[in-house]
């Protein structure tokens, strides 16, 4: 009976006339009428203020790996002036959260909102003033303090990101 080879046979036929993986396969084109992916929300509603922050933010993750390291003192007091400037563009501007607040609590809130930018810049200040001498393992421990603050700053004047 020649049924017995058919088994074999069907083994056989991967042997010799291999499958095109699908990593193979060429891959689809995109089609022209797919939407570009929209930014969100966020993206698009940055305040002034939020993009000062924003540079900062950036600033401040790059200064934190770097402060320690005296060779790369003259990049850790740029990163600094960095953040000073966009700390004084932000006086000029107001938190939008202080238009959550009633009217008549607005003047409080942006005068200690301007109170805790004149408290950073006072820490900036004493941070450039460690690099500049060369005290990096004091300026390596004045970067967490300045996180701390920053984090109880924005638990106070930041709107509350919504889900």
């Amino acid at each position: 009976m020649k049924l017995r080879h058919a088994p074999l046979a069907l083994l056989a036929i991967p042997l010799f006339c291999p499958l095109r993986s699908a990593a193979d396969a060429p891959a689809a084109p995109a089609s022209p009428a797919a939407p570009a992916v929209a930014p969100t929300q966020q993206e698009e509603k940055k305040t002034d203020l939020e993009l000062r922050m924003d540079r900062i933010g950036k600033a401040m993750r790059k200064l934190r790996k770097q402060v320690a390291d005296p060779a790369r003192n003259a990049s850790s007091l740029e990163l600094i002036a960095t953040m000073q400037d966009a700390a004084k563009e932000a006086l000029q501007f107001n938190p939008a959260k202080a238009e959550d607040l009633p009217a008549d609590q607005r003047p409080k809130f942006d005068e200690d909102f301007r109170a805790g930018i004149h408290q950073l810049l006072d820490k900036l200040s004493a941070l450039r003033d460690t690099v500049a001498a060369g005290r990096n393992d004091d300026a390596a421990k004045m970067v967490p303090q300045i996180l701390d603050f920053e984090k109880k700053e924005h638990k106070e004047f930041r709107r509350p990101e919504k889900d």
